[in-house]
Parts: structure tokens; C-alpha cells; sequence
């Protein structure tokens, strides 16, 4: 009786070893299949917003920043798009830049050189570091006469010059 009970004991803890080896092999981590287009639109609905919301705070920035507080301005622009947020960047690699600024990644390379030859906009859904993200970019030109102020080697603006990309990246959730 005793080996009976001990072997029926054996057999659920296999039953429910191999279940839950199954289950995480199904599984995966979670998220490795893309995620459904409706979570994509929602991202990049989220995306349009981020978009104009920044938008409106650079063009704020550019409207305050004058020849007397142009030190002022970059602080000002180095906060809003500071080291740490990997969820927007300014990027491009015509200088004067720091290390950060440059393209971190093969979408962020490929979207800068666009940005620079062709001034097209680049979009992808992409799994980083086994999150999903909508992201975008968004051509950059010397389109304002401030860029000059902050931007020395820039010549008056605005110009057509194209000098690098904004990148956005939208986490994508409930997926």
C-alpha cells in the first residue's frame, strides 16, 4: 500500500512537472509572437499624440528661446529629451553631438540615413529586450531660424537642410 501511494505520488508530481514544462514551451516568454493589430493602432495612436505634444513643446521653446538665453534653451532641451528616456530621442550624427545622440541601433541607423537622404519617415513594430514598441521617426530640418541659436554650424534658418530625426518608441501593452 505504502509503494502504491508513493508511486501515485511520483506520477502526479511528473504529471505536473511535464505539464508546466509543456505550458512554459507554449508560452514561451510571454510575448514572443507579434502582438494584434488593434494593440499596434492603439501604440501608434499613442505615438500621434506623443508626436504633437512634443511638438508643442519644442515649438514653445523655440518661441522663448532668444540670443540672451540660448545656454538656457539647451538645458532647457537637454531635459526634455534627456539621457535616460529611450523613449524619445533626438538623433542624427551631423554635429555638434554628444555620444548619446547618436543612432543607438540598426532601426535608429536606418532611420537617420533616411532622415538625411530621402527626409522619409520610418515606422516598424519591434521586440526590444523582449518588450514590443510601435516606433517611429520623425525627419529633422533646420526648420526654425533658433535651430542657428543653439546650433551654431547651422546656417539661418529655416532651411531644407535635413539634420537628423526625432525617434518615438510606444511601448505596446495588454498583449
Amino acid at each position: 500500500m505504502r509503494l502504491r501511494k508513493l508511486v501515485s505520488y511520483g506520477i502526479f508530481v511528473l504529471v505536473f512537472v511535464i505539464g508546466f514544462g509543456f505550458t512554459t514551451v507554449a508560452r514561451g516568454n510571454g510575448n514572443s509572437y507579434p502582438p494584434p493589430i488593434p494593440q499596434v493602432t492603439f501604440a501608434q495612436q499613442t505615438s500621434d499624440l506623443m508626436l504633437s505634444t512634443l511638438f508643442a513643446a519644442l515649438t514653445q521653446e523655440f518661441d522663448e528661446t532668444t540670443v540672451d538665453n540660448v545656454e538656457q534653451g539647451k538645458q532647457s532641451i537637454s531635459l526634455i529629451f534627456n539621457d535616460e528616456n529611450k523613449d524619445m530621442r533626438l538623433v542624427g550624427t551631423v554635429g555638434p553631438l554628444r555620444e548619446n545622440d547618436r543612432p543607438r541601433d540598426d532601426f535608429e541607423r536606418q532611420a537617420n540615413a533616411l532622415a538625411l537622404t530621402t527626409g522619409e519617415p520610418l515606422t516598424s513594430v519591434q521586440r526590444v529586450s523582449g518588450q514590443w514598441y510601435y516606433r517611429r521617426s520623425v525627419p529633422l530640418t533646420n526648420f526654425r531660424a533658433e535651430c542657428a541659436l543653439c546650433h551654431a554650424n547651422y546656417p539661418a534658418g529655416p532651411t531644407s537642410d535635413k539634420v537628423g530625426a526625432l525617434m518615438l518608441r510606444v511601448p505596446i501593452r495588454n498583449y
